[in-house]
C-alpha cells in the first residue's frame, strides 16, 4: 500500500507545473509579445505609404480604363496644397452628362485625402513644368493617352519618397523609388 501511494504521488508531481516555471513562460511570452509590438508598430507607417501609392496607382489606371470604356475625357486633379486628389468625370450627379468643364453638378470621385496617413502630395511634374503648391487637373482620353506627368509623394516620419510616372500616349504608369526626372529625348534616341 504504501508503494501505491509513492507512486500515485511520484505520477502527481510530474504532470503539474510549478509557479516559478509559469512565471518564465509568462515573461518568455511576454518579451516575444514586446518584440513583435515594437515591430510591427515600426512597419506600420511603411504599410500606409505602399498603401497610398497603390490606391494612387489604382485610381490612375481606373480612371484610364473609364475613359476608354465610356469614350469620354476624365480628369483627375491634385490639390498640392491639401495633399489630396480626386477624379472628374463627365457625368452629372443625377445622371447625363456635364454640359461644361466647369459644370457645377459634374460628378467628383475617389476623393483622398494623403495628409490623414501623414503623406506629402510634393510635387507634380505636368509636360516638364514642375509645381509644389496649388490645384492642377489632368486628363485621360478616350484613346487611353494622358497629360504627361510625374507624381512625387513623401512619408516624412519614414524619410521616403515615391513617384509615380503616367506615359503621354499609352497612359501606362510606371513606379519609380524616390523621386525621378526622365531625361529629356535627344537625336540619339531615334538611331
Amino acid at each position: 500500500m504504501v508503494g501505491r501511494t509513492r507512486a500515485r504521488a511520484a505520477r502527481s508531481s510530474t504532470r503539474a507545473f510549478t509557479l516559478v516555471e509559469l512565471m518564465v513562460v509568462i515573461v518568455v511570452v511576454g518579451l516575444i509579445g514586446g518584440v513583435a509590438v515594437v515591430t510591427w508598430s515600426s512597419m506600420l507607417p511603411k504599410q500606409q505609404f505602399h498603401s497610398a501609392i497603390r490606391n494612387l496607382s489604382e485610381v490612375l489606371y481606373g480612371t484610364r480604363s473609364e475613359a476608354i470604356a465610356r469614350n469620354r475625357e476624365f480628369r483627375i486633379q491634385y490639390d498640392l496644397d491639401a495633399d489630396t486628389y480626386r477624379v472628374r468625370t463627365p457625368f452629372k450627379e443625377g445622371g447625363g452628362f456635364a454640359t461644361s468643364d466647369d459644370d457645377p453638378e459634374r460628378l467628383w470621385m475617389h476623393e483622398t485625402d494623403l495628409k490623414k496617413a501623414g503623406i506629402d502630395l510634393q510635387e507634380i511634374v505636368i509636360d516638364d513644368q514642375p509645381h509644389t503648391d496649388g490645384a492642377w487637373e489632368i486628363y485621360f482620353t478616350p484613346v487611353g493617352a494622358s497629360t504627361y506627368h510625374t507624381i512625387l509623394l513623401r512619408d516624412e516620419a519614414m524619410k521616403q519618397s515615391f513617384t509615380l510616372e503616367v506615359l503621354p500616349l499609352t497612359g501606362e504608369i510606371r513606379m519609380h523609388d524616390g523621386g525621378f526626372t526622365r531625361d529629356p529625348v535627344d537625336e540619339g534616341d531615334f538611331r
